[in-house]
């Protein structure tokens, strides 16, 4: 025997219909809401600068271009981090934070030079990771790194050099990153990339001339200066003795040697 299929009520139907409708009514007023609030209450009004040194905080906000008032949500914060950037050499990393309802930070981490690079009459301070930061009349005591000719130099831009001297740039990058790590710049009177297309001679405590491979592992390196230094030179050297420590020998041992 058939049977009917009940029906729910029209007016059961209606009232769903019109509830979801609601619902969705609802959430887009909310959002309305939210938005025209920020709008209006999140606004850029605080502006605070972290980690400067070597800038004044008036000159990286002006270089920053942010001004009071603006909407805090639509504040292009990247593409005004590589603003920075590009126009500050000594800058090496910017980071804008939020802060609703109206404050903005701008955090700014500086690097410094690592080294001077001696091309024809020009001078340029270069730091770890190769950046040229500026063009100096004369070296302010930092290592004066001769044999490398640049190409095109510019302030703020990854020094470049003819292809034959490429492996010499990548080496010295390597080192000064090295020095760097294990703050032991402050030691080095001298890189000279001229000797050789394979190896580099570093003048360290104005005492000992160290050679290393261009291709080297410079952190290895450096570990075994250390402990010539420590373990031998100390105990063995008088203060005004001078020698020569050889990394480059095919046998892959370091060969101390004093000068006569």
């Amino acid at each position: 025997m058939a049977t009917r299929r009940k029906h729910q009520p029209r007016s059961r139907r209606k009232s769903g219909r019109l509830f979801h409708i609601y619902i969705v009514l609802s959430t887009l007023l909310i959002i309305a809401a939210v938005v025209a609030g920020s709008m209006v209450f999140f606004k850029a009004n605080k502006f605070e600068v972290q980690g400067n040194q070597r800038y004044t905080e008036e000159e990286l906000l002006e270089v920053s271009g942010l001004e009071a008032g603006e909407n805090l949500f639509r504040i292009p914060r990247r593409e005004i981090a590589r603003q920075m950037e590009e126009a500050l050499p000594y800058l090496k990393r910017v980071n804008i934070r939020l802060i609703p309802p109206e404050r903005v930070v701008i955090e700014v981490e500086e690097t410094v030079p690592a080294g001077a690079i001696v091309s024809g009459s020009q001078i340029w301070y270069v730091d770890s990771g190769g950046k040229l930061l500026e063009q100096v009349s004369e070296n302010g005591g930092y290592p004066e790194i001769t044999g490398l000719t640049l190409v095109e130099p510019a302030v703020g831009t990854e020094f470049a050099v003819a292809e034959e001297d490429s492996l010499k740039a990548k080496g010295l990058k390597g080192l000064l990153a090295a020095l760097e790590e294990k703050n032991m710049l402050s030691k080095v009177q001298s890189i000279d990339l001229s000797a050789s297309s394979s190896y580099l001679v570093m003048l360290y405590e104005n005492r000992l001339s160290v050679k290393m491979g261009l291709a080297d592992d410079f952190a290895y390196d450096l570990k075994m200066l250390t402990a010539a230094e420590e373990k031998y030179i100390s105990e063995n050297w008088g203060p005004n003795d001078t020698g020569t420590l050889d990394m480059t020998r095919a046998e892959g041992q370091a060969h101390l040697s004093r000068d006569d």
